[in-house]
């Protein structure tokens, strides 16, 4: 137990003297030991990255354009049958297609005759409220009935993002798989997209979008009224979210650390002089 007394470095003055104790060699090593505890806490804290949420009115004007990138594929449907079209409320459809999206057959080998369709690609819309359309390629007409009632309306939504991706996004159609036994179903989503900012610590900027969704399975029942197949309606929000990442600077780590080295320091004096008194009354 003597050997603890080399570690107190609150050394107590006896007539003109120092006197170093066994209790005073502890205290001063568990001092130590909560200073390195609480800087590498403080280190840890210093070092994180933190993120702060603002919202605000969104002024960015409608003709934006915007990026939406787009992987569907239609399981049971060949490219051949399927009509893919995009409008928006001013009935733009010049929206390019053909150009920037691909279609890709999907061929099953274990039955060639289970063809499918991928869609792969971006398409620039405008920030207004729109439908994107993966449907039958017929008109409601009797000549197009026949064919309305086998088209299997079964999809893979692999990716659709409005814009960019940034930390932590929100887009809920992602690997998403349907199957529809329903004959001349529409699957339909809903899109509520959200403008955001995502600002860095360098001050470099990315502008995207978010979006929720809620989603329905329209059935025929009777009379044919609806195309089968995929519609994804997407409208914006008025209101932008802003994600800022901020840190603390060096010099409130520095201040904080001494604050701990000093006031750890200080109360251990104190428990070193009081346990140093007790000893001194019990002999």
């Amino acid at each position: 137990m003597r050997g603890w007394r080399r570690f107190d470095a609150y050394a107590k003055a006896v007539e003109g003297i120092q006197e170093r104790t066994i209790g005073g060699g502890i205290i001063t090593l568990l001092s130590f030991l909560f200073v390195f505890f609480l800087f590498i806490s403080e280190v840890s804290v210093w070092w994180t990255v933190n993120v702060l949420h603002r919202m605000h009115v969104d002024t960015m004007p409608q003709e934006s354009p915007i990026t939406l990138d787009v992987d569907i594929s239609m399981l049971h449907e060949s490219c051949r049958d399927i009509k893919v079209d995009v409008s928006d409320v001013q009935g733009d459809t010049s929206i390019l297609i053909a150009k920037d999206l691909q279609e890709i057959p999907l061929i099953d080998p274990e039955n060639p005759y289970n063809e499918g369709c991928r869609y792969k690609g971006t398409l620039t819309i405008q920030k207004l409220q729109g439908d994107i359309f993966f449907c039958h390629g017929g008109s409601l007409s009797i000549f197009n009935l026949m064919e309305m009632f086998e088209f299997n309306s079964s999809h893979v939504i692999t990716k659709l993002n409005f814009g960019p991706s940034i930390p932590e996004m929100e887009t809920p159609l992602t690997d998403v798989h349907k199957t529809v036994m329903a004959q001349v179903a529409t699957y339909k989503y809903f899109a509520k997209v959200v403008p955001s900012r995502y600002v860095y610590l360098d001050g470099a900027s990315t502008m995207t979008y978010q979006y929720s969704v809620t989603e329905h399975l329209v059935q025929t029942e009777g009379f044919v009224t609806n195309i089968p197949g995929v519609i994804i309606s997407y409208d914006f929000s008025p209101i932008a979210v802003e994600y800022i990442e901020t840190k603390p600077n060096i010099f409130h780590f520095i201040t904080n650390t001494c604050a701990i080295v000093g006031g750890v320091i200080a109360v251990a004096r104190i428990f070193d002089a009081a346990l140093y008194s007790m000893s001194k009354k019990l002999d």
